[in-house]
């Protein structure tokens, strides 16, 4: 009678537990069938959106296409000389006033502007200056040399003395820490203008270099690393180490 019992009662149990398994498992279908509607719409719908808002924003933020001056292969930057240090003469460069009389032809005067354009990232017709781009194309590549004042080697205060004599008529004192003196100052280069100067301290509280701004962030300089050239502000070692531009009045 005993082992009767015991039988029914193993019996008993297996019937519980199968029954009590079916039911959980029911349970949790009907668990994910309620759940699949938010799960759609959570994973595709959602995930969908913030896939194409990903893909909006990276096509709002992807960046201009770059100016010829940026295409140009980089020029690994030396440090400026620090003009506030120099034992060198500091030779001071002859303006040769008849270079603004110059002629150029509307040919030429076309054939720079739209060189210039292009590599700034403006239309030619933004450029209304016409003898400063002359006098940028006349000097762009020259060597640089401290202390030098000519084609075969000129450093950046020279260029900038030799440029504002020529260009503006303007007489520049010899260095880029005069200059930063000698004029009034503008903080941020968003404020800057054609022709105003623009100012460094590369590894120094003193100012050692110095350069013309053009446009779009753009300025001309003579630098250690590539002679006269066009280099952008944004770039990291100019954002790095910029002290401000600073204003002249400019006599043409």
């Amino acid at each position: 009678m005993r082992i009767h019992i015991l039988f029914l009662t193993v019996i008993c149990f297996l019937l519980g537990t199968v029954l009590s398994g079916c039911h959980t498992s029911h349970l949790a279908v009907a668990h994910k069938t309620s759940r699949q509607p938010k799960f759609i719409d959570d994973v595709y719908i959602n995930g969908h959106n913030k896939s194409n808002a990903t893909v909006n924003a990276i096509d709002a933020t992807k960046p201009k296409p770059k100016t010829k001056a940026q295409e140009q292969p980089a020029i690994v930057q030396k440090e400026e000389t620090d003009q506030s240090d120099i034992t060198v003469p500091m030779e001071k460069c002859a303006i040769e006033p008849a270079f603004k009389k110059e002629s150029f032809t509307p040919k030429q005067d076309k054939e720079v502007k739209k060189k210039y354009a292009d590599m700034l990232g403006i239309k030619p017709k933004e450029i209304t200056n016409s003898t400063l781009y002359e006098f940028i194309n006349e000097w762009y590549g020259a060597n640089y040399h401290l202390g030098g004042c000519s084609r075969s080697g000129i450093d950046c205060s020279g260029f900038a003395q030799k440029l504002y004599g020529e260009v503006y008529g303007v007489d520049l004192l010899r260095t880029a820490m005069e200059q930063f003196k000698n004029c009034k100052r503008i903080k941020h280069s968003k404020d800057a203008e054609e022709g105003d100067l623009v100012f460094f301290h590369i590894h120094s509280r003193h100012i050692t270099h110095v350069g013309i701004y053009l446009a779009n962030d753009y300025f001309v300089h003579a630098s250690t690393s590539g002679g006269v050239m066009i280099s952008n502000l944004n770039e990291d070692y100019w954002h790095k180490y910029f002290a401000g531009a600073g204003r002249i009045p400019k006599g043409g």
